[in-house]
């Protein structure tokens, strides 16, 4: 009987799934998404190992007035831009052929993580005594991109106003339906997992 009742249970939760699938796909998608409200800011970073829309987005808040300077993390031979380069540096590349100008410009290469983009992205917001940066990452990166920062960032008083790409592939409603989004959607829970675990995120 209770093997009857365990079962019944565990139907009634796979049916309720498979009614409702498309509900909790949505709701997967839409948890990793955050978006702040913007202001003009002293700083605009653009955190690396993405597409290219991730400096194209943050091209264009800085020629809307949303950031003095440009940050950019990454690590080596991305093969986005082609063997033996850097995200970094190809990210600051463009935004400086896109009008940009290079000494507002700062590359990050020695960062390999989330954390570390927020750490070392840190101190040189407290050097140059910045108050509020804007950071800009994929969709679903933005939901641990917010609880990294803010982490870091938090007894610094420096503001932190998350962005996430507008014109990504990425979306909410729609992630499952091609194989990378389905890639960045099951990666992104587990590192964010992880952080958690290591006390990353709160």
């Amino acid at each position: 009987m209770k093997c009857f009742k365990l079962a019944a249970v565990l139907f009634l939760i796979l049916l309720q799934f498979v009614l409702f699938r498309h509900f909790w796909l949505v709701q997967m998608g839409s948890f990793l998404i955050y978006q702040d409200r913007i202001e003009p800011a002293d700083a605009i970073i653009v955190l690396g190992g993405g597409p290219k829309e991730r400096v194209t987005q943050g091209i264009e808040l800085a020629k809307n007035k949303y950031g003095d300077w440009m940050m950019f993390t990454g690590e080596d031979i991305d093969p986005l831009f082609g063997a033996h380069s850097h995200w970094a540096l190809e990210a600051q590349k463009l935004a400086v052929f896109n009008g940009i100008p290079k000494d507002k410009t700062i590359p990050i290469t020695n960062s390999t993580s989330t954390r570390d983009d927020a750490t070392l992205s840190k101190a040189i917001c407290l050097e140059k005594h910045f108050r509020s940066l804007i950071v800009v990452s994929e969709p679903y990166h933005t939901r641990r991109a917010h609880y990294v920062f803010n982490k870091v960032y938090k007894e610094t008083g420096i503001k932190i106003m998350v962005y996430p790409v507008q014109h990504s592939r990425y979306k909410r409603d729609g992630w499952w339906k091609y194989k990378q989004g389905y890639w960045d959607t099951n990666t992104e829970y587990q590192k964010m997992l992880y952080y958690l675990l290591k006390g990353y995120l709160i």
